[in-house]
């Protein structure tokens, strides 16, 4: 199944909800506000990073929209590819004569691993004709992110402060750090 999951920007304060900004500073060791703005995006940049990688969201973000030509085929579980899903918002589709049909989220239910099935005993809509849109929640609650990979941000963060170039003349200093990925391997959810 081909799906598209819709690009979710941070809300206001979702960086800082994460990994405060005095927090970075201590991290980073830097003093006074003069970079507080890169030291903002950076950080930014770093959860966004952790949190692609990982097809999870560090924080409680609402309004994730994720698409796909057609629902499962007979019991088979709906990956949406962003957890811990925490709600299913709203289900629309097309039916087989192009008319709009919107779902009831309460017919769906969310397995432990975070992906969807029909509520027990339902089945998957047969009458689907067109593109099947899921708009959900996600996210660790505000404050319960994994330790790992929070430090994975830090660590992440430091690297983008030091290495500040695209191009740099010291070799690997511009690749991701080995650590941030290992930090990130066990919660990383390998998709086929």
């Amino acid at each position: 199944m081909i799906f598209e999951l819709l690009h979710a920007p941070f809300p206001e304060g979702y960086g800082d909800a994460i990994l405060s900004l005095e927090a970075c500073k201590e991290h980073l060791r830097a003093d006074g506000d003069d970079e507080d703005f890169l030291i903002q995006a950076l950080r930014d940049a770093a959860i966004d990073f952790v949190e692609r990688y990982c097809s999870l969201k560090l924080g409680p973000a609402n309004g994730i929209e994720w698409s796909a030509a057609g629902f499962p085929r007979s019991s088979d579980a709906l990956t949406l590819s962003m957890g811990p899903v925490t709600e299913i918002t709203s289900v629309d589709w097309s039916s087989r004569a192009g008319l709009p049909v919107q779902g009831i989220p309460a017919d769906y239910r969310i397995t432990a691993r975070g992906d969807v099935l029909p509520k027990i005993g339902g089945r998957w809509p047969g009458d689907v004709g067109g593109e099947v849109r899921i708009v959900f929640s996600a996210g660790y609650p505000e404050g319960k992110a994994p330790p790992s990979l929070l430090t994975a941000v830090r660590l992440f963060l430091g690297h983008l402060y030091k290495n500040r170039e695209a191009v740099t003349d010291r070799g690997t200093e511009a690749e991701v750090p080995f650590g941030v990925r290992q930090l990130c391997a066990p919660f990383r959810r390998v998709l086929i």
